[in-house]
């Protein structure tokens, strides 16, 4: 008598070796409680990040622009990756990702965007990841620590980017942001951690470690459309 698949199916689900490993899997998330809740607050940080550099790239260009423009789509594209890593670690732990709604950010002009964008990133730097290394830190889950140290690391470069013109902004803007409009910086980002960098290191990614061929050159026009 020939079984069929689906009965086969139902047999295997039911043996003691099936149900050890679901057990494990499923349970994977309740060994690491605190790095969970941790990374849920962290890839909501990531994305709304994202997000919102992408509404401020979009308001540079429209704005005229073209410049910060073009560092709002290299930042945004830095942002995603973080946001992909903790939702790599969290589907590795058993646990799903919440579902998270669009960001409205606050949007000024694009000045006062830069402004804003320091002081997140400052932020960012000095509590947000502090925080959420504090948080897993005990129960020593060395990948949740490793992808939360890229993501610190890569809004120090940020940071430094949006200073250099930043700085300028009170009294200068406009004429900043038009020598940059001419002569804008190539921006490079590292498809593992999302270091983001003018130009590609000889050897090797100062963030994670890994081969600089892990750079890419972002194109203007992502995230823009």
């Amino acid at each position: 008598m020939l079984i069929s698949r689906r009965a086969v199916l139902q047999l295997f689900l039911l043996t003691p070796l099936f149900q050890f490993f679901y057990s494990k899997s499923s349970q994977a998330g309740n060994e690491y409680p605190e790095t969970v809740a941790a990374l849920q607050e962290g890839l909501k940080a990531e994305t709304a990040a994202h997000q919102r550099y992408v509404l401020f790239g979009r308001l540079a260009r429209e704005s005229g622009y073209a410049g910060i423009a073009y560092l709002y789509t290299s930042l945004a594209a830095s942002e995603k990756i973080h946001a992909e890593n903790y939702t790599r670690i969290l589907d590795a732990m058993g646990s799903t990702p919440e579902v998270l709604p669009e960001a409205q950010a606050p949007v000024g002009d694009t000045k006062e965007n830069l402004i804003y964008a320091a002081e997140r990133e400052l932020n960012s730097i000095n509590n947000t990841y502090p925080a959420i290394l504090e948080q897993i830190k005990a129960e020593g889950n060395a990948e949740a620590i490793k992808i939360v140290e890229y993501s610190w690391s890569s809004h120090k470069q940020h940071l430094d980017i949006i200073n250099k013109i930043r700085r300028w902004s009170p009294g200068f803007f406009e004429t900043v942001a038009r020598k940059i409009d001419e002569n804008t910086d190539r921006y490079f980002v590292c498809e593992i951690c999302g270091s983001t960098v003018t130009e590609t290191p000889q050897d090797k990614c100062p963030v994670c470690q890994q081969a600089a061929t892990s750079y890419r050159l972002i194109s203007p026009e992502e995230f823009m459309g």
